[in-house]
């Protein structure tokens, strides 16, 4: 993502208060806190990394389209603005107010997950057995699939190895990113709300991470 998208944040910092809260979750159970993922924060964007080798058999087969990478990234937005490189402004206002369909963006990748990409935050996180599948099942039922198997990808994706892929739910202003990456820690056992800005879900999550680092917010 990059500043092309930069009517898109104004106008979810307008309407921050609206955001949803989430149900109470189930604790994190602290035994055995052995497998670790990470969420990465820009000035708008969230995502979740995972390691690949750590990924539980039977769940997230879209995988093995990433055979060399040692971690996989995800990210969750609109079908026709999170594909578009260019801006435009009727896909940024339609993303926003219409519900429109939404769309995974993978990205595999190896070496040190800070610095990777252009994020400003990466939160590291360790979970026991349990608590990872949680979050690791709620990714996997966010692909829109219409059988066993792998979904076919779309195309390819914004950087490095990525591709995207069709996904469950409806974009609009009070369900974005951040809310998902949000609900994904929830799932793992975290009391995150549904915050729809990057800086709300940093000030929630960040009282949970075993560590953080801070980098140069990307372009």
């Amino acid at each position: 993502m990059n500043s092309r998208n930069a009517l898109l944040v104004a106008i979810i910092v307008l309407a921050s208060g609206a955001a949803q809260v989430a149900k109470a979750p189930t604790a994190v159970v602290e035994s055995q806190p052995t497998l670790t993922t990470y969420l990465l924060v820009d000035r708008w964007h969230a995502g979740i990394v995972l390691k690949r080798s750590e990924i539980p058999e039977g769940v997230l087969p879209e995988r093995r389209d990433f055979p060399d990478a040692e971690y996989l990234e995800f990210g969750w937005g609109e079908w026709d603005f999170y594909q578009t490189v260019d801006f435009k402004l009727w896909q940024a206002l339609k993303a926003l107010f219409v519900p429109s369909r939404s769309v995974l963006h993978v990205v595999g990748f190896s070496g040190a997950v800070v610095g990777y990409a252009p994020y400003r935050e990466v939160l590291e996180f360790r979970l026991n057995q349990e608590s990872f599948g949680r979050l690791v099942a709620y990714i996997d039922e966010s692909f829109a699939r219409r059988g066993p198997g792998a979904v076919a990808p779309l195309g390819p994706g914004l950087y490095g190895d990525s591709r995207f892929y069709p996904a469950q739910g409806r974009f609009h202003l009070l369900n974005t990113c951040n809310t998902w990456a949000a609900r994904a820690l929830h799932a793992a056992g975290y009391p995150l709300s549904s915050p729809i800005i990057a800086n709300a879900l940093l000030s929630q999550a960040r009282p949970f991470s075993i560590s953080h680092e801070v980098q140069p917010a990307g372009p």
